[in-house]
């Protein structure tokens, strides 16, 4: 705008200035400059007239109609089917609608027919996000977080989806046990089948041995549990060795073997058990892991009646540890033969992989470990793996040096390079965590805890060890290798001679149809 000084204001802009009638006429008249040319503003005693406006755009031409910047977000522009109104800033950009405390906040959306056809709103009353079409609410999200659709909801037919809520609870990844002393003490094996491997035993023509199975997946009289020769070494012929299970109580069962008549030299045999073959176990994770001190836990004795899903518990020995892991084909097929989804389904970088969990930490934190993600392998550790994507909380340094071992961490591999970031978030005992893991089309990673997003770092621990925080919320990972095939794993591990327990509500896991 010209400035007015020294000059007249006839010469410089017209029609400003009026009689007393025309000051009175409320319809909007042209502001033209000395020249008779006219400007982008009209004005009138009760109104004014703007062809665009641009609040803070320093000079710059609008994007739409009006323009408030903050600071600008670089080089981009406005939708041309959305450039009415265009808030712009570096960084975090909103609207603020304020109403009174038993109002409402409104966003309409009109047409010639109907001027709030579709309509969101907040109600401070009740406190719910509500959303409307056609003139009706359609979809409401109340102050507890619940949804709820007047319609159907589908999801994407170009993404393949796979949701584990642990109706069925996994069984020991690897489950056998070798007996101490002699054949006839008593042997412990919290798994639903398994191995069980007994003391060398002269068994001659008349003898039998007997031996007490201990088992929480044993439910009473009612179970069936069925004992069988896995192995028995060299047998001469027409001997024959039988197994008989009898006294089935809660928790506990007897085994005992014996001859046809017989004599069978000592030796080794390895028995073949399953309870309740008719109760099929989890087909798509077991319980993985290291327990030195004590049996790993993977039974439905153990479900926590306040909390959904599954409890894990780590042995009694430091260092052991308990992990979900995806079902393979090594636990009841060959090798080549992966019998879940979860794990035979490349979920790679380069599908937009998406993956989420809910877990609850147990009453004591001290000493522990806990990670949740996508790895190559289930160790808790960040150098095990060349390339990953996982949440890591650890206490001490026992899986790599992080800065704050309170603090929940994001950590990402890129061909071994690491990268580190302190999230900021102090882990609390018995507090539930739900995090989620996406990868876009670029291969770069988008972390979110408890439905906030977290920027990651770029800067490797070889510049920085132990991580950094990323103060931009936004900030994505650096793209990571092409074609790596990731499998989802959560895990707990005690770093002191005692258990930790940890539970797990689901995991869900997505990526798209197609390469």
């Amino acid at each position: 705008m010209a400035t007015l000084k020294g000059k007249a204001i006839s010469s410089t802009y017209q029609t400003i200035l009026k009689s007393a009638a025309e000051i009175k006429d409320t319809n909007l008249k042209s502001v033209e400059t000395g020249s008779g040319n006219a400007t982008a503003m009209k004005l009138s005693t009760d109104k004014a007239e703007f062809t665009k406006v641009g609040i803070g755009t320093a000079g710059a031409t609008p994007d739409g109609l009006l323009h408030v910047m903050g600071v600008s977000a670089g080089s981009v522009s406005s939708s041309t089917f959305a450039n009415q109104l265009t808030l712009e800033n570096s960084s975090d950009a909103g609207l603020t609608i304020l109403s009174g405390s038993s109002s409402s906040g409104n966003i309409f959306f009109g047409d010639s027919n109907d001027n709030d056809a579709g309509q969101i709103y907040y109600d401070h009353s009740q406190d719910y996000l509500g959303f409307s079409t056609s003139g009706s609410e359609k979809m409401r999200i109340d102050k507890n977080g619940n949804l709820n659709v007047a319609g159907t909801v589908s999801q994407s037919d170009d993404r393949f989806n796979l949701v584990e809520y642990f109706e069925k609870v996994p069984s020991l990844q690897s489950a056998a046990v070798t007996q101490d002393t002699n054949a006839t003490t008593a042997v412990t094996l919290q798994a639903k089948y398994g191995i069980i491997t007994m003391q060398s035993v002269d068994l001659a023509a008349t003898d039998t041995v007997e031996f007490t199975f201990n088992n929480n997946h044993i439910f009473g009289t009612s179970s069936h549990v069925h004992v069988q020769l896995q192995d028995g070494g060299t047998i001469a012929d027409n001997a024959m060795i039988n197994v008989l299970v009898h006294d089935v109580a809660n928790g506990s069962c007897k085994i005992r073997i014996g001859t046809n008549g017989t004599d069978v030299a000592a030796q080794v045999f390895k028995l073949a058990f399953i309870v309740d073959p008719y109760i099929t176990p989890n087909q798509n994770f077991v319980l993985s892991g290291v327990s030195a001190g004590a049996s790993q836990v993977s039974g439905n004795t153990n479900r926590d009646s306040s909390f959904a899903g599954i409890k894990l518990i780590t042995g009694t020995t430091d260092n052991d540890r308990s992990v979900i892991s995806p079902r393979n084909g090594n636990t009841e097929l060959p090798s080549n033969a992966e019998s879940s989804a979860w794990a035979s389904v490349g979920f790679g970088t380069e599908n937009q992989t998406e993956f989420s969990t809910a877990i609850s930490t147990g009453g004591s934190i001290t000493s522990t470990s806990i990670w949740a993600g996508l790895k190559l392998t289930e160790v808790g550790a960040y150098a095990t793996d060349a390339n990953q994507a996982y949440f890591l909380y650890a206490v001490d340094d026992d899986q790599g040096a992080l800065t704050t071992n309170g603090n929940l961490h994001f950590i990402y591999s890129i061909g071994g390079v690491d990268y580190i970031t302190d999230l900021g978030i102090v882990v609390a005992a018995s507090t539930v965590y739900k995090l989620k893991i996406a990868f876009n089309e670029s291969r770069q990673i988008s972390i979110s805890v408890n439905n906030r997003s977290y920027g990651l770092t770029t800067t490797p621990t070889s510049t920085t060890a132990g991580g950094v925080t990323q103060a931009v919320a936004t900030t994505k990972s650096l793209a990571m290798t092409d074609d790596i095939d990731l499998l989802p794993f959560i895990g707990i591990q005690t770093h002191t001679a005692a258990s930790r327990g940890l539970q797990c509500g689901y995991i869900k896991i997505s990526r798209g149809l197609y390469e």
